[in-house]
């Protein structure tokens, strides 16, 4: 029997990749309920995209290009492809993550200081040698609108001249609440565990799951559901919120949130009541 057997998991990751990690609980026993808790938009404002279209044009005057997730590399070489029939030389290719790293590869692009292990996120990659000696480098960092900023401050204090091209916009979906409450009335006593990929889901899911009627059967489960969250810095954030009950995986990847999973299943007292003081 598979340690995921019976388990019942909230999948809050936009579309396609909720549906996709749903298969993959599923074929371990899981029992995968998805209620989306963000969307992707491409950026089509006059000006957004017009910035884009001026990184892109000057992608061969860059050194160094970061991405800083599998969406990112999406939606940058849909444009780099309108303007760019073949990649300039000479820049280099970094990704946030073993699985941006793998899209960047499917690319066709040669990929520097690869993460394959541990926590993956900005701060490991700003870890490798390669993103050290940059002073008066030109670097461009392919991002969502309003992403963290600790890279691009981090690279220019070490000298680097940074730019952010902002592809897509993340939006919390207006049927949250009521996707929300319809995956819970769907499960039934087994252990219910909420997956969170990243903070800002994390934040999405917080409001949406305040905005649940005070005395619902659902607000009341998912009171007392563990959270499964990426790394110590969004687990930092859950407790900032008042969560107590946390499964912390070492990063966002599939395997090393199934591996989180498993372990907790492990310990009963994590799903026990009367464990979580969120506040309202």
């Amino acid at each position: 029997m598979s340690a995921l057997s019976g388990l019942q998991i909230v999948i809050t990751r936009p579309e396609p990749a909720a549906s996709r990690w749903a298969r993959r609980l599923a074929d371990e026993g899981a029992h995968p309920l998805i209620a989306p808790m963000m969307t992707l938009h491409p950026v089509d404002g006059t000006d957004g995209m017009n910035a884009i279209k001026a990184s892109i044009l000057e992608f061969d005057r860059y050194q160094k290009a970061i991405f800083v997730s599998q969406n990112a590399v999406a939606h940058a070489f849909d444009w780099l492809d309108r303007y760019w029939p073949q990649l300039p030389m000479g820049v280099e290719y970094f990704g946030v993550g073993e699985r941006t790293a793998q899209a960047l590869a499917a690319q066709g692009v040669a990929v520097t200081a690869l993460q394959s292990e541990g926590a993956m996120n900005s701060e490991a990659l700003l870890d490798a040698p390669e993103l050290h000696q940059v002073n008066e480098q030109r670097i461009v960092i392919f991002r969502g609108v309003g992403g963290r900023g600790l890279m691009a401050e981090t690279l220019r204090q070490r000298g680097a001249q940074v730019e952010f091209c902002e592809l897509y916009e993340r939006r919390l979906p207006a049927d949250a609440r009521d996707a929300l409450q319809a995956a819970v009335g769907k499960a039934t006593k087994e252990p219910l565990i909420v997956a969170l990929h990243s903070g800002e889901t994390l934040d999405n899911y917080h409001h949406t799951w305040q905005q649940l009627p005070a005395h619902s059967s659902a607000r009341q489960r998912l009171a007392q559901a563990p959270l499964l969250v990426p790394g110590e810095r969004v687990a930092d954030q859950a407790r900032a919120l008042g969560y107590t009950r946390l499964i912390v995986a070492v990063n966002a990847t599939d395997s090393g949130m199934r591996a989180a999973l498993s372990q907790a299943r492990l310990d009963p007292a994590l799903f026990q009541t009367n464990g979580i003081q969120t506040r309202d």
